[in-house]
């Protein structure tokens, strides 16, 4: 049985790259005609292949540098966007009831989800700069993954509570939240890890 041939990757198959193919192809032959006219022409005549360079030139360095420009902004959009979520985190672990402490009665009630609306945008729109960001978005890959874990964990014990709510369950519903290394200390951690990476701070400050 032969093997099978190994798949095309979709970075050449996406419209965006053959487009950007076409473009830089059109340009470099455009360029190199001009280059040639003017190699060939004399007296004033050359000033005119040279002029249609220079467009092609200007054109391709505003190209660039508009591509740069916007990944810059949108990066920038990202980044203050997840610090001030992250942060809207921390107070909402710093509120009632999160802030009740262990030796508080427990009692039956909804608690706070942790929101992970612009960490999974930035995540799945590649926004980040897989070098500059990589460190920062391991990070935000472990947290979207144990916000999950800690927002499923609050769904188990609000159903634990409402269903089978007597004191014993409640109590030890209560105490596993606020225990020490519980999730809810692991969440604070993350948090607090997170907001002090230097583009995060960077991006706040502004």
């Amino acid at each position: 049985m032969s093997p099978r041939p190994a798949p095309v990757p979709s970075w050449l198959t996406a419209p965006r790259t053959w487009i950007m193919l076409v473009t830089a192809g059109s340009l470099t032959v455009a360029f190199v005609v001009s280059a040639v006219w003017w190699s060939r022409s004399a007296g004033t005549s050359r000033f005119e292949p040279a002029v249609q360079i220079l467009g092609l030139l200007g054109g391709i360095t505003g190209i660039v540098a508009e591509r740069w420009a916007a990944g810059r902004e949108r990066r920038a959009e990202a980044l203050q966007a997840i610090g001030e979520e992250l942060r809207d985190n921390r107070k909402i672990l710093a509120s009632p009831p999160f802030s009740a402490g262990a030796a508080q009665p427990a009692r039956r009630q909804v608690y706070p989800r942790m929101n992970l609306s612009a960490v999974n945008a930035a995540l799945s729109s590649a926004v980040l700069s897989p070098r500059r960001d990589e460190a920062l978005a391991g990070m935000l890959h472990d947290w979207r993954n144990d916000a999950e874990i800690f927002n499923h964990q609050l769904s188990l014990a609000e159903i634990l509570a409402f269903t089978n709510g007597s004191d014993e369950v409640l109590r030890d519903l209560h105490q596993g939240l606020h225990s020490a290394d519980g999730p809810l200390e692991r969440m604070q951690e993350h948090l607090t890890a997170l907001l002090a990476t230097p583009p995060l701070t960077a991006a706040l400050a502004r």
